[in-house]
């Protein structure tokens, strides 16, 4: 069963890299204009610290390697799974995902992997290097605490795709499933911000219902060995609370799902 799904990724893969260099001037202009989203959120930062020296907590370097985690992680999402939840709801409005259905692998895997976009490896680097970079000075030791980081955007990355599943898959309930998706990414303003700019209030949104703190904020905290030991527990249930989530309303919604042919 994995060699299945290796292969479908693989096809998947090769059909969009061709796909996405047959255009390339638009490639290329995709990859400037995500690094210029990258250098705005570290002059962002820049300016706030020429003024400040702590916020809550966070100084400069740590704010930095903060920013760093969570562009590496958004990075892998949008390579991997952004346009594909772009698309989600006009599979379900045209009755496209009928084809999916008949596939001998999970829709969903097809679903939310069938567009990957290759404009997104600068800021994947980018990632790394301001990790590297600011690291050290924000308390982050290297060496084997490297993978305490890759682990951690992994995390980032699974919370991501939870969160954009769930608010795809109203889709199946609304005529304009794209309605959710943009209110979706007016609340991810809140990712791209450590935890510690925010009022209380805030923060345990953001660790709970809105879990965006574990795309950046946690990481941080917990590689530099600030993060409170029933926070690892919270991060375990939100997950699965939310894998709940996203597994429920996918089946309740295909109930309801109208195909092109009925």
């Amino acid at each position: 069963m994995i060699a299945i799904y290796w292969d479908v990724f693989k096809t998947i893969f090769k059909n969009n890299f061709v796909k996405e260099f047959i255009y390339r001037t638009n490639a290329f202009a995709m990859t400037f204009a995500d690094l210029i989203w990258v250098v705005v959120e570290l002059a962002f930062f820049e300016v706030i610290y020429s003024n400040i020296a702590n916020i809550n907590g966070w100084g400069r370097e740590q704010c930095f390697f903060f920013l760093g985690i969570f562009v590496s992680s958004d990075a892998l999402f949008t390579t991997f799974f952004q346009r594909s939840f772009w698309e989600f709801p006009m599979l379900i409005n045209r009755g496209d995902l009928d084809v999916l259905l008949t596939k001998p692998v999970s829709p969903v895997f097809l679903a939310t992997m069938k567009s990957i976009n290759f404009t997104q490896v600068l800021n994947l680097i980018l990632g790394f290097w301001i990790i590297a970079h600011y690291g050290p000075a924000a308390g982050f030791d290297g060496g084997l605490a490297w993978l305490a980081v890759f682990f951690w955007i992994i995390i980032g990355l699974a919370t991501q795709y939870l969160m954009r599943f769930v608010s795809v898959v109203w889709a199946f309930w609304l005529e304009r499933g794209i309605t959710v998706s943009a209110l979706y990414y007016q609340l991810y303003a809140l990712a791209n911000k450590p935890s510690g700019l925010y009022p209380a209030s805030i923060r345990f949104v953001i660790k709970t219902a809105l879990p965006f703190a574990f795309m950046g904020s946690l990481p941080v905290l917990s590689v530099t060995g600030k993060l409170p030991l029933q926070d690892y527990l919270l991060v375990a249930v939100v997950l699965v609370v939310y894998t709940f989530l996203a597994r429920t309303l996918w089946k309740r919604g295909l109930k309801r799902y109208q195909s092109a042919s009925s």
